[in-house]
């Protein structure tokens, strides 16, 4: 049998090898019998965590629910914060699972970590690459804490600016910092502001994938998909908001390229089209408006799991758009112009910001 070290070593290559179930197989022994052992415990929060996350797994929160116990566990052993195990990760997973004070509270234990191990005259450059990123992310994710589940604590705005500032200082090239930056500018009404770092994520997201800014063509590289699709997707929400719509429909493309199976991103791109028809009312942008809602609404219909919310949403907005491409817009729905009417912006922004009609 395998001692106890092969055996945590072998489950987090199988981890690595995206084997979450084989990893916990790999470890069940040793649950039993070592149960306050801080590495065991983290490979078995991370197997559940990424089964959780799995499309197919029926009992995903209860996975989810199971990693967040086997972490807090974790994290309650370690009294010391970091002095058995690994210094920060836990904390850094517990912030992600919770919400409220608890998530800021975790997130300040692992950054704290991470702070110190940055100072550490024995990490390498190397490593210290990668802990600039990870405290950053971290500070990140804080900051949309104070922003959402916090925002009416009256030290939110004052804690948000500290945050994004000590992001910036660690790593002035840190893409979701720009997109976090910009978050906070738009809750403060300071939109030109939030442009110019929303241009900037984009500009940094393009020279990490190896971009060709002439076109926006985006070269593939190994990053991690789902990384670039969930940052992308808060950008261009950031965009439509905003209204830099070339950003916002670049965003949009390279999401595609990279899964064109998401309704959420079909809706934006919609979103970008429907917002661009309403100002300057180019019927060729209703039309694709139209094109992309409706493409989202056949994903959904054909199996897709997405929130019903989502569904309603891209019924009404493949509604608007086809009754303005038949009579407000007076087209067809082929987009030739037959007609010098305006488009009828009301209805449509309401459609947008989510009103009833």
């Amino acid at each position: 049998m395998a001692s106890m070290q092969q055996a945590i070593a072998s489950a987090k290559g199988q981890l690595q090898n995206r084997q979450p179930y084989e990893a916990l197989s790999t470890l069940a022994a040793y649950q039993t019998s070592h149960p306050d052992n801080i590495e065991i415990l983290q490979v078995l929060a991370e197997s559940h965590l990424e089964i959780s996350a799995l499309p197919d797994e029926p009992n995903g929160e209860s996975h989810a629910e199971s990693a967040y116990n086997y972490f807090k566990r974790a994290a309650d052993l370690d009294s010391n914060h970091g002095s058995k195990g690994d210094s920060y990760e836990k904390y850094l997973w517990l912030g992600q699972l919770s919400g409220g004070h608890d998530a800021v509270k975790w997130f300040r234990i692992g950054c704290d970590r991470l702070r110190k191990e940055l100072s550490n005259e024995h990490t390498t450059e190397d490593k210290k690459v990668i802990l600039k990123k990870k405290l950053c992310d971290a500070l990140c994710s804080s900051i949309e804490i104070w922003m959402t589940d916090l925002c009416m604590e009256p030290e939110a705005e004052s804690t948000c600016e500290s945050l994004i500032t000590e992001s910036l200082m660690v790593d002035s090239n840190h893409q979701e910092s720009y997109t976090t930056l910009a978050s906070i500018r738009i809750s403060q009404q300071r939109n030109s502001d939030a442009r110019v770092a929303l241009q900037r994520s984009w500009d940094l997201y393009c020279d990490s994938v190896g971009a060709d800014k002439s076109d926006q063509t985006l070269s593939e590289d190994g990053a991690d998909e789902v990384a670039q699709i969930s940052s992308l997707k808060t950008l261009t929400r950031c965009c439509i908001e905003t209204e830099l719509f070339p950003v916002a429909e670049a965003a949009c493309k390279r999401i595609l390229d990279l899964d064109e199976e998401i309704a959420e991103v079909w809706y934006l791109s919609g979103l970008v089209a429907a917002q661009q028809y309403a100002k300057s009312g180019d019927v060729s942008q209703l039309k694709s408006a139209y094109e992309n809602f409706q493409a989202g609404l056949e994903l959904i219909e054909s199996g897709l799991e997405e929130p019903e919310e989502l569904k309603e949403e891209l019924i009404k907005c493949v509604t608007e758009a086809e009754r303005q491409l038949l009579g407000g817009a007076e087209t067809g729905l082929k987009g030739e112009d037959v007609g010098g009417e305006e488009p009828d912006d009301g209805e449509w922004l309401d459609i947008l910001d989510g009103e009833e009609d």
